[in-house]
């Protein structure tokens, strides 16, 4: 009964680490796309935009840091 029971863990443990795989990889093509959004910053509005999109991949990425 407890073989059965480690090979269950052990599968559990490879799809965990395969879905956290992905799940960073996904995060990694948001991150770029959101970087690939900046724009050359003309005015405030162009700063505020760039400030939004580098808060959001601070959240994506799981800063805490003071900014």
């Amino acid at each position: 009964m407890s073989v059965i029971r480690e090979e269950e863990d052990d599968m559990t443990q490879e799809i965990r680490r395969l879905v956290l795989l992905e799940v960073n990889a996904e995060l990694k093509d948001f991150i770029t796309k959101i970087e690939e959004a900046k724009i050359k910053p003309t005015d405030e509005w162009g700063d505020g935009l760039n400030q939004g999109l580098d808060w959001a991949i601070r959240i994506l990425r799981k800063d805490k840091s003071a900014y």
